[in-house]
């Protein structure tokens, strides 16, 4: 095989990518194997037509001792010649590659060191040689845990990455095909020992299942990868029907993390699953830097989707320290103690003052304009009208605070304002961050919910004003 199937198959994927013009960053990963090193090679024959800026990222692993040194100085060599600027960094790792968890924390530390020289020297993309015999590993790795359409769609060409994208040009070809690319070319790469004894649930599937099934089943590898991208272009589609579902079901409740309830409940339960998914991932984004794809198991997936459809009050512990609530309208995603994901803004009580004014707290937003003889008296609980009177007392805008009493418009007395919440039913979550209008522990109006008693008017006096609450009901 010649090399002009490496370079064609890397140029594709910057054109696919965006990235084929003067002024691309590029950072190659090398480890020093066939793959990083056609990969690394492809790129070099590439670049002065393209014009883009290529640079190289080493990681040292340490896992292997003398080997892995050895495969530092292979690279450092390797981009000397090639006249690549390379960057090595030590991902601190201890043990050797036999460790529990020694294959995952690898990966992980790569992903980490990755994303930072991505920040630090202004990378568009960072690509990787993952290759067809890669992505079959990798689709029955994910079928064996369980995986749905997403997981089995094995991995993709080019997914958003750092401060821009990763890409893996070399999906369409197979270990022995970039080989013998270099080979064909007498370039030389590194061997990685490791990779011939089964340590690993990867490599026992490398080395001992997938020559099995080659065996009963010629061509085993292609097949996997071929069905993973017939799989991933029916996945792009109910992405695609997923993110309308997902512009429906979102709420806007800061400080909270809500999804609507209702339209989940009318969804196929394939395009509910991805929303939700979706939904605790930007979540998780929320509380620092996103996770392993796949802390969140196929298991909780199915809980979130018979939580959205569920009995009002359910929930479950997620991982990532999160948990879900099932309110009445919303689900709620919060930290296992309670709390939402983001802090809480506009704490502070606003004092309403005469004149024309907006207020915005929490999720609610109001404006406020002057009224008189002429304004209709409120006919809602979407609107209020303030008298001099009580505007003398100095009411304000706050969040709940306990001791707080409401003497609901109509009510032959007050109540604590915890227990007018709670029979109106109103989600626990929901609760610390409404809106409410004050004069010292006596709550005056929750815009859109409820007008105390003291707000009755048969007309409007003048030096009142009228407070208005934006559209959108929080309430059903």
């Amino acid at each position: 095989m010649s090399f002009e199937a490496p370079v064609a198959a890397a140029r594709r994927a910057l054109e696919d990518a965006g990235l084929w013009h003067e002024g691309a960053a590029l950072l190659c990963a090398v480890s020093g194997g066939a793959d990083s090193v056609a990969l690394l090679h492809a790129l070099c024959r590439l670049r002065t037509a393209a014009g883009f800026r290529l640079e190289a990222s080493h990681v040292q692993h340490g896992l292997r001792g003398e080997a892995s040194r050895e495969d530092e100085r292979f690279v450092r060599a390797l981009c000397a010649s090639l006249k690549v600027p390379l960057h090595v960094e030590d991902a601190g790792l201890t043990g050797g590659m036999d460790a529990p968890g020694a294959e995952a924390r690898a990966r992980e530390s790569r992903r980490a060191i990755f994303t930072r020289q991505m920040d630090a020297l202004g990378m568009d993309a960072v690509l990787v040689a993952h290759h067809r015999d890669d992505q079959a590993e990798t689709v029955l790795m994910r079928l064996l845990r369980g995986a749905g359409t997403d997981g089995l769609c094995g991995m993709r060409a080019c997914v958003p990455f750092g401060r821009g994208v990763m890409l893996r040009p070399f999906l369409g070809l197979g270990k022995r095909e970039l080989a013998q690319a270099l080979a064909a070319e007498g370039l030389s790469h590194r061997e990685d020992e490791s990779n011939q004894s089964p340590l690993t649930p990867r490599n026992a599937l490398r080395l001992e299942v997938i020559p099995a099934m080659e065996r009963l089943f010629p061509g085993a590898r292609s097949r996997i990868a071929g069905a993973a991208e017939a799989l991933d272009m029916d996945a792009r589609y109910l992405d695609a029907q997923a993110e309308r579902l997902y512009e429906a079901a979102r709420a806007e409740l800061p400080p909270l993390h809500a999804l609507r309830r209702g339209p989940l409940a009318e969804a196929s339960e394939a395009l509910a699953r991805r929303v939700l998914r979706r939904w605790f991932w930007e979540g998780a984004a929320l509380r620092g830097p996103l996770p392993d794809e796949r802390a969140l198991g196929h298991g909780d997936t199915l809980a979130l989707t018979a939580l959205a459809r569920g009995a009002t009050g359910e929930e479950r512990n997620l991982p990532c320290g999160l948990k879900v609530v099932a309110g009445r309208d919303y689900l709620y995603l919060l930290t296992q103690e309670g709390g939402p994901l983001r802090p809480a803004a506009g704490g502070q009580p606003l004092p309403v003052t005469e004149g024309e004014r907006t207020y915005a707290l929490g999720f609610m937003r109001l404006t406020q304009t002057p009224a008189g003889p002429d304004t209709p008296v409120p006919a809602h609980a979407g609107e209020a009208v303030l008298p001099p009177a009580v505007l003398a007392q100095g009411p304000v805008w706050r969040h709940p605070r306990p001791g707080d009493r409401i003497r609901p418009m109509g009510a032959p007395g007050e109540k604590a304002l915890r227990r007018f919440l709670t029979d109106r039913r109103i989600d626990r979550p929901l609760r610390p961050y409404l809106a409410v209008l004050a004069v010292g522990s006596e709550v005056l109006w929750i815009p859109r919910l409820c007008a105390s008693e003291r707000l009755r008017l048969t007309a409007v006096p003048g030096g009142s004003v009228r407070l208005l609450a934006a559209p959108g009901d929080p309430y059903r």
